[in-house]
């Protein structure tokens, strides 16, 4: 006989569970495999903070789906692949980000702004301005040390006498906030450059 702490021996009767809509089932799916995930993802992007988002994002996924989630045997396959999915794109969104708004400061430097799309560009590096003053003053600091100076996490770090994990947490921290702020006006400049020339 099961006792209590085994009334869900696999993965296929806690998916049926789900299906259901059970949350202690859920539960015990997100703790039987939260640290393996956190691992496979920390491999790919060591950072802590990034690592735990990406598995709670995998999670409430899956919770959107989940009188339709199936799987063949082991739910773990699925995760893995759900987890690798959400880095990727991580990781393309931050490429994207950087570059754009690296781009866009480097313009402002040139003082460059002659055409419709340099208006735009134009625009996005006012409203870059006007959110980065939003940011902690520290924080502010090093993120323009980094992007603006382009001194390295460990320059900065012995500049400011902080760690070099410290510095890169900031610069990670302003980047993930003016990313938020800058949605719209990224879409608009992509759909500028690869829509329109």
């Amino acid at each position: 006989m099961k006792s209590q702490k085994d009334t869900y021996t696999t993965d296929k009767e806690l998916v049926e569970k789900i299906n259901k809509g059970d949350h202690r089932a859920f539960a015990e799916l997100f703790n039987r495999y939260k640290e393996k995930l956190y691992r496979h993802a920390y491999r790919m992007i060591p950072d802590t903070e990034v690592c735990n988002d990406i598995i709670q994002d995998t999670f409430l996924a899956v919770w959107s789906i989940h009188e339709n989630w199936q799987i063949t045997d082991s739910a773990l396959p699925y995760l893995y692949q759900s987890v690798r999915n959400k880095i990727l794109n991580y990781i393309s969104r931050e490429e994207v980000s950087n570059r754009y708004i690296e781009s866009f400061q480097s313009l402002a430097q040139q003082g460059q702004c002659y055409t419709e799309e340099k208006i735009l560009e134009r625009e996005l590096l006012n409203l870059i301005e006007e959110k980065k003053s939003d940011l902690a003053p520290r924080t502010r600091e090093i993120f323009e040390l980094n992007r603006e100076q382009h001194l390295s996490y460990k320059e900065i770090g012995q500049k400011l006498n902080i760690s070099e994990k410290t510095a890169k947490k900031q610069v990670h921290n302003a980047l993930k906030y003016l990313r938020t702020k800058l949605t719209s006006f990224l879409f608009s400049i992509l759909f500028l450059f690869f829509f329109i020339f």
